[in-house]
């Protein structure tokens, strides 16, 4: 059971990562691999943060078809995380957390679409699948963003349903993604 207070530095933690979501600012994608276990709940939530994007790629390689190119961070269809491909993966990362439109495709929430937006209502417009709000800086589209999950899942201290499906398994993705070894601020 968590303390009020428990709830009031998850609160505001959660509240500091919504106002740099809504201000446009990033986060540092660096796995907190090499750091003991986090001691305070801030620190989890700093933690979560940091492995949140990585593991909501996972998901959504695994879910939506999502195919993000040669990196040294993918080995084939799994993201893998050390100390040496968070940079490489931080880049990715700032390039796609966002709905989009990108230039490939993926299935999410069964339509074919151009748009990584999760959760999002989709309309078909001259044959193509679009969410109904996915222009940057439409709060509307920021919600159903990765970077908005990521957010969110550490908060929440679990995945979303809408990227992960409802049974994900955070500790095993964690293991998958940072190796059985890491860290598990979760």
């Amino acid at each position: 059971m968590r303390t009020p207070s428990g709830w009031r530095v998850r609160a505001a933690a959660a509240a500091a990562a919504a106002g740099l979501l809504l201000a446009g600012c990033g986060f540092a994608v660096v796995p907190p691999k090499a750091h003991p276990k986090p001691s305070t709940t801030a620190n989890a939530e700093a933690a979560r943060l940091a492995d949140a994007p990585p593991l909501l790629v996972q998901c959504a390689i695994d879910r939506a078809g999502l195919r993000p190119g040669k990196y040294g961070w993918l080995d084939g269809t799994s993201v893998r995380i050390g100390a040496g491909d968070a940079s490489g993966f931080e880049t990715w990362w700032r390039g796609h957390f966002t709905p989009g439109p990108y230039p490939q495709t993926f299935d999410i929430d069964g339509h074919h679409t151009h748009y990584l937006a999760f959760g999002a209502t989709w309309v078909n417009r001259d044959g193509a699948w679009v969410p109904t709000h996915a222009a940057r800086g439409d709060p509307q589209a920021e919600r159903t963003s990765l970077y908005a999950y990521a957010v969110w899942t550490a908060a929440h201290d679990r995945l979303p349903a809408a990227v992960c499906g409802p049974g994900a398994d955070i500790k095993r993705l964690q293991a998958r993604v940072f190796g059985a070894s890491a860290t598990d601020p979760w």
